[in-house]
């Protein structure tokens, strides 16, 4: 569970686990998987952040059945077929449809429930070969489980993580910036990863890219008004110093 304070107005409008946001996009998923969690880990490590976290989630589980296609040539059994077995198996084919006077009803054909826990289930599951010999699929496939990510977050068109932090008590929100800036520079991230600050974080260095420009407009708005005072632009504070109200 984490605490966020409760604001009347957010800037950035982005609601997450904490105050600011900082977004890797990348079009290689798989670059994406594997930088996400070393930025994550850098960042946990900059002692002005606190509440550190990311909203990657890897924890799933994915069982590849690998087909092999030279044993299924010589037992006469063709992709589709296996294809097709695996689908009427796992998937969702329906097989027929039960009218009612209200309403109607799709029959899905599937394998039972208690033989879908695990890629153990491949040796119940026999597909018909065309000399009509029923051959199990664990004679002809091997399943492979790997990490797999429960979901994948997208931000515009690419797929994303974001990590989301809070700053200690204290601690200007310019100082977390040029941190994180250094270490993403010291990661030696490829430079397809894409890195944005989102939120709050982004409202901040959108108000500080026109600072130099206010500054100048500023010191020219200074010198035309001193100009008027002292009736000439080329010197438009009197060369003796001497000031008049």
């Amino acid at each position: 569970m984490i605490l966020n304070p409760a604001q009347d107005i957010r800037i950035g409008g982005r609601m997450s686990s904490a105050a600011y946001q900082f977004t890797l996009q990348s079009q290689d998923l798989d670059a994406l998987k594997y930088w996400a969690p070393i930025v994550y880990e850098n960042l946990k490590k900059i002692p002005i952040l606190v509440d550190v976290n990311s909203d990657q989630q890897n924890a799933g589980l994915q069982a590849s059945v690998i087909v092999d296609r030279d044993t299924a040539s010589r037992l006469g059994l063709s992709a589709a077929q296996i294809d097709a077995a695996l689908y009427s198996s796992f998937g969702q084919r329906p097989v027929s449809t039960m009218y009612t006077a209200l309403n109607q009803y799709h029959v899905v054909l599937e394998v039972d429930p208690r033989f879908q826990t695990g890629p153990e289930a491949l040796s119940s599951i026999y597909v018909p070969s065309f000399a009509g010999q029923q051959v199990p699929l664990s004679t002809l496939t091997k399943s492979e489980v790997i990490a797999a990510p429960i979901v994948v977050n997208h931000q515009g068109l690419f797929p994303s993580t974001t990590i989301s932090f809070n700053l200690k008590p204290g601690v200007a929100l310019g100082d977390a910036v040029n941190a994180i800036r250094q270490i993403e520079q010291q990661s030696g991230k490829p430079a397809s990863l894409v890195t944005t600050f989102q939120g709050n974080a982004n409202a901040f260095l959108s108000a500080l890219s026109g600072e130099v420009l206010l500054i100048a407009a500023a010191l020219v708005v200074i010198y035309i008004i001193l100009g008027v005072l002292y009736e000439s632009l080329v010197h438009p504070v009197p060369s003796g110093g001497a000031w008049s109200l």
